[in-house]
Order: C-alpha cells, then structure tokens, then sequence
C-alpha cells in the first residue's frame, strides 16, 4: 500500500531536518575539538569546515559567524549544568552539598572544554560592571548567578556564615577557577579545584 502524498512529503521533511540537525551538531563538534587544541582565535572557519568534511559555503547555513559558533557551545555547556543542577537539587536538600558537588562537576566540565573559561569567568563578571573582553557582539549567558543564587539559599537556611556577602563569596569561586587555570602546579585542573573548593567551604561554613 502506498503512502499518500502527505505522508511521503512529511517523511521526506523529517529526514531533511534530521540531516541538517546532523550538520550542524558536526560542526560544533568539530569546533569543540578545534578550540580545545588551537584556541578559539587561532582557529578559523575553514579550519572547521575542512576538518568536518563540509564546504565552507556550508557554514553559512547553520551559522552567522565563528562567535555564533561559541555562543551555540556556551549554550549547551550552561544547558547541561542546567540539567545537572536539577539532578542534584533532586537528590539533595543541603545547599552546602549541592554548592560543592556543581562546582566539581563545572570543574570537570570546564577541564575538557578550557577555551570557554574565559567567556564563563572572566566575560561574565566584566559584563556586570558594563565592560568585556570577549568577542564582539557575544553574549554569553548568565553562569557565576547559579553559584551566587546556591551561596544566598545556604545562607538563608543557616549553612553559611552571613558575615560576608554573598556577592564576596562567589567572586572567591569566581577567583578559584581563574587561579586553576593559569596555575603552575603540576596537578590536574580538576584537582586544583577540589583542593581549593574544600578550603572555601569550610571558610563560609557555620
């Protein structure tokens, strides 16, 4: 029995959109593996293109520029610690436990992606007080708030100390992952801030 034609158009449809999802998803693959290696500015959208198998015309398809490319990888970082954060709220009502496990997971997923670091970090605190550094025209999306929101509920229950506000204790968080990165110990980055992490816990713990 034959399909009818609205059937056939559809299927065709879906395949078409599964193929260009597909693309898409290979050049920000392709894109992580790149700025990991070479950098986000030393690496060019030809360099993506070659090395995903595709035209360059192609890009222009899925994305306006290589910043459009990051802004799509910062956006699925924070969706997955956004899914993360959710997990763990899930399973635990301590603000203390859930501050420290997001910071080990962040810790873990900022290791294996470190050319976001300094859009997550740095470009997120600049951005508050009405400068930046990141590229033009980027806006990467709210990340030192989750730390921030976790630090005033802790306080709120009585985990935290409530002598230093809590817009001074998530500069110390923001400080620990920049002091991570561009650290001279010979330990693993996700160590350091283990490390460090115990340290500030105990400093704002009551």
């Amino acid at each position: 029995m034959k399909k009818a034609g609205g059937s056939v158009e559809q299927e065709k449809l879906g395949r078409r959109e599964q193929k260009k999802i597909k693309a898409r998803n290979e050049i920000l693959d392709t894109a992580v593996v790149l700025f990991s290696e070479k950098g986000f500015m030393d690496t060019s959208i030809a360099d993506i293109m070659n090395t995903a198998g595709m035209g360059l015309g192609t890009f222009y398809n899925y994305f306006s520029s290589k910043e459009d490319v990051l802004l799509s990888l910062l956006n699925r970082f924070t969706g997955t610690l956004s899914d993360e954060l959710r997990t763990i709220m899930a399973n635990n009502t301590s603000s203390k436990v859930i501050l420290a496990e997001m910071v080990l997971f962040t810790a873990r997923l900022v290791g294996k992606n470190r050319y976001l670091l300094p859009l997550l970090f740095t470009g997120a605190m600049t951005h508050a007080k009405g400068r930046s550094s990141r590229p033009a025209g980027l806006q990467p999306p709210e990340f030192m708030g989750v730390f921030l929101r976790l630090i005033k509920e802790g306080q709120a229950k009585g985990e935290f100390r409530q002598d230093v506000t809590a817009e001074i204790i998530s500069e110390m968080f923001h400080s620990m992952f920049q002091a991570a990165a561009y650290s001279h110990i010979d330990i693993p980055f996700e160590k350091n801030i283990e490390m460090k992490l115990k340290l500030i816990i105990a400093g704002i713990s009551n």
